[in-house]
């Protein structure tokens, strides 16, 4: 069912603007935010909850490490090559190619049973769980949307 309900959601919150996306998390934690900044530091937050996931420096929703910062482990550094990729097809979320290669990376951390980085809060399978879904959203749309 939630995979249903990701899918009916997916196309309205393509085209809403990143403040949109905005839903006042920062009056319960003020470390939230939902504008793009960049990260030095390897976090684990909100582990299964799409909009305000946060793993690594380059896992989550207007979330990235700063230029030059290395990824925390295996599953950030997809997510990593997925940020560049997006970048490189002129900011397309909705790229077919950057999901799928998104996806393939994850599978391939996932088998290699790698450990996640020092500190983290999040149970990896979860955390992949949830961006999987989101990135095969975006595989439906972008197939909706003629989307390389």
């Amino acid at each position: 069912m939630p995979q249903f309900l990701l899918l009916l959601l997916l196309p309205s919150i393509v085209f809403l603007p990143s403040h949109a996306l905005n839903i006042g998390v920062q009056a319960l934690d003020a470390s939230v935010t939902m504008s793009k900044d960049c990260s030095r530091k390897c976090e684990s937050e909100f582990c299964s909850v799409p909009p305000l996931l946060r793993y690594g420096k380059y896992c989550g929703l207007l979330y990235s490490g700063c230029p030059g910062e290395h990824p925390c482990d295996g599953l950030d550094a997809c997510c990593m090559k997925h940020d560049a990729c997006v970048v490189a097809k002129n900011d397309d979320y909705l790229s077919q190619e950057c999901s799928q290669s998104f996806l393939n990376c994850m599978e391939n951390f996932k088998r290699s049973r790698s450990s996640p980085f020092k500190g983290n809060k999040c149970q990896v399978d979860e955390v992949i769980e949830v961006i999987s879904l989101v990135m095969e959203a975006a595989l439906i749309a972008g197939r909706v949307f003629h989307k390389p």
